[in-house]
């Protein structure tokens, strides 16, 4: 495990600094969200080492000079931005929060999908239900087959947030896992088909069976079309959750790619368990996943752990981004074996192949 949090060496008068920042939070993410918005940081990053005053950044940014006011000094007091002469300059932090694709991605996610529902994140718990998902509509059960209902602005920040994380790794994981020399891969949760064109694209003659529910199957037979794959993907609605996947019995390699991280502990097992009983032999489970405590960057830890709220209060009330330590044993419950695994690949991801444990 990293070793971030194995001990409580912050001193009291940090320890108390850090308290405060987490009770006004919320405070500090709208001031800087709507700065961003109006194109603030921009102007600052723009006018460089002058800086720019309180009244100047208003007429640039079309707001009030009392509203561009509290808002820079929130930024201030968070590190954002700083103050010389009565003039606002772009500090470090601001920077990154505008430059930064991984932090814009996140932000972007935390504004448009999560902040709302997090109102609802004490009900979710009690409850193991994602009662902050009634923001977007009171009837929906869980996230996943509503995906293209969202409104716009959520589904473009929710779909550049889960592509941004498993994008990164995809050549790299593929790589490793196509030297096994696949002939047919089971896409398990292939969502958009973004891993069924890349593997298309890596490899001359694998074929791909792409597993989702109906409606994801949907979009992504549409992105295949666009492709010109047709001959190559094929396509099996599935709901993983009701014994579908027993009835699949080709593929001798089955990819999962951020996918398990949307069940719980006991779903996984069963997922896996169902897989187990209709793989051959000598056939393989590939997992892709972020494991926070794989993380070479405590930062990226603390992005994880913030992104299995959104499972709680959104997704479905009941999964999350799980530890490796975590992982492994809902493997074993399965009756599988971890034969290899990489860590660090792309931004966050790890990758855990398996097989049967005989």
């Amino acid at each position: 495990m990293s070793d971030f949090y194995s001990s409580d060496s912050i001193s009291a008068l940090d320890a108390i600094s850090a308290a405060q920042k987490i009770a006004s939070g919320p405070m500090l993410f709208q001031a800087v969200y709507v700065l961003l918005k109006h194109g603030a940081l921009k102007a600052l990053e723009e006018a460089k080492k002058t800086g720019l005053t309180v009244e100047e950044l208003s007429e640039k940014c079309s707001l009030s000079p009392y509203g561009t006011g509290v808002l820079l000094d929130m930024a201030v007091s968070g590190r954002v931005v700083y103050i010389k002469d009565n003039r606002y300059l772009l500090g470090k932090v601001g920077h990154f929060l505008l430059n930064d694709r991984m932090t814009r991605i996140n932000m972007e996610f935390t504004a448009t999908v999560c902040y709302q529902a997090m109102a609802a994140l004490d009900e979710s718990v009690v409850t193991g239900k994602p009662c902050g998902l009634k923001v977007f509509n009171e009837n929906w059960e869980t996230i996943y087959p509503h995906l293209s209902e969202l409104p716009e602005d959520a589904k473009k920040s929710w779909f550049s947030w889960d592509h941004f994380y498993s994008d990164a790794a995809f050549d790299e994981a593929l790589s490793i896992v196509l030297k096994r020399s696949p002939k047919v891969i089971n896409d398990v949760g292939g969502n958009t088909g973004k891993v069924a064109v890349a593997c298309c694209r890596h490899s001359e003659s694998v074929k791909v069976n792409l597993v989702d529910l109906k409606e994801q199957i949907a979009l992504a037979r549409s992105n295949i079309e666009k492709e010109k794959l047709q001959d190559r993907v094929s396509f099996t609605p599935c709901d993983v959750l009701k014994g579908d996947l027993e009835k699949i019995s080709t593929g001798d390699l089955w990819w999962m790619s951020q996918f398990l991280d949307c069940f719980s502990e006991s779903q996984i097992v069963a997922i896996l368990s169902s897989i187990r009983k209709v793989m051959r032999p000598d056939a393989e489970i590939a997992i892709l996943e972020p494991l926070w405590d794989k993380q070479k960057f405590e930062a990226a830890s603390f992005s994880l752990n913030a992104g299995s709220l959104y499972f709680t209060a959104l997704a479905n009330g009941c999964s999350r981004f799980y530890s490796a330590a975590k992982l492994h044993s809902l493997i074993a419950k399965a009756g599988l074996k971890v034969v290899e695994e990489h860590h660090n690949l792309g931004v966050c991801q790890s990758l855990i192949i398996c097989r049967q444990d005989s």
